[in-house]
């Protein structure tokens, strides 16, 4: 948000960073909480 505020010309371009970085951290828990329950269930 404070990037948009300096840069306002730079809307797109930071939001679609901001999207991309919220959907890989998202990714990386999905797979994190699968890879818990498969080794619970192993064990």
């Amino acid at each position: 948000m404070e990037a948009i505020a300096r840069q306002p010309e730079a809307v797109g371009d930071i939001r679609a960073n901001m999207i991309l970085t919220a959907a890989l951290v998202e990714g990386a828990a999905l797979v994190a909480m699968v890879l818990a329950f498969f080794v619970k269930a192993a064990g």
